[in-house]
């Protein structure tokens, strides 16, 4: 299987339930920043970028990276291109960013996290690169959402599990998954401040069943989908 270009993925009809609110909040939380630079991590088919660039304030450059050649296909790189300073960046799995201290405004991944083996590191990395003052957005699946829940009753809830695979990135492998609170105290221990998370998509992803877009009650936000965490440095 092939990436979808950037338009494809946009103006898919048959998109998900999910990943049309998860583009909603992304916005929602770019279109109230005042960032210059923003770091991209993993990323994917570059659509998160194209709405980087049409919705933050101020952007003036985005580095994009990734563990592989650059995903982004080359339409979609000059299409980037035309909208402001994009480049990419070919990083290291160990986690380890090619960047000197405190010099982005802005870094976010979306479903990347719950792929590394050290997320600690990882993350440790993005706080190191980002500026006082400056973001982090983090989306990934919740440990607890439903289906896993049935899969945790069942003896199917096992880790690291192969999710999907794509020519141009390889095997999607889940190393692990978080809740709320684990990953919540993984970002105070190394230093993040002000950490808020929106619980998105309470019901059936794989069955585009949805009881909640953004659950209110405690069971809500405990079974959710999907968590974007955002934080300060």
């Amino acid at each position: 299987m092939n990436l979808l270009s950037i338009t494809e993925r946009l103006k898919n009809p048959k998109v998900s339930k999910l990943e049309k609110l998860v583009r909603i909040e992304f916005i929602d939380v770019v279109k109230n920043l005042n960032i210059n630079k923003v770091l991209s991590i993993s990323c994917g088919d570059g659509t998160w970028e194209y709405l980087v660039f049409h919705h933050a304030k101020s952007i003036k450059e985005i580095i994009a990276t990734d563990i592989v050649e650059c995903p982004v296909s080359k339409s979609d790189q000059l299409l980037l291109k035309d909208l402001g300073n994009w480049s990419f960046t070919k990083v290291d799995a160990s986690g380890i960013l090619p960047f000197e201290d405190n010099h982005f405004d802005f870094v976010f991944h979306q479903d990347v996290v719950e792929h590394t083996d050290k997320p600690y590191t990882f993350l440790k990395e993005q706080y190191r690169v980002l500026r006082g003052g400056g973001t982090l957005l983090c989306g990934t699946p919740n440990l607890f959402r439903p289906a896993n829940i049935i899969k945790l009753i069942t003896g199917h809830l096992r880790f690291p599990v192969k999710i999907g695979y794509n020519k141009q990135i390889g095997d999607y492998i889940h190393v692990q998954e978080f809740y709320e609170q684990q990953l919540k105290l993984i970002l105070a221990e190394i230093g993040f401040k002000d950490i808020q998370v929106k619980h998105c998509f309470f019901g059936f992803h794989f069955a585009n069943i949805c009881f909640s877009m953004y659950p209110t009650s405690d069971l809500g936000k405990t079974l959710s989908h999907f968590l974007v965490f955002t934080a300060k440095k």
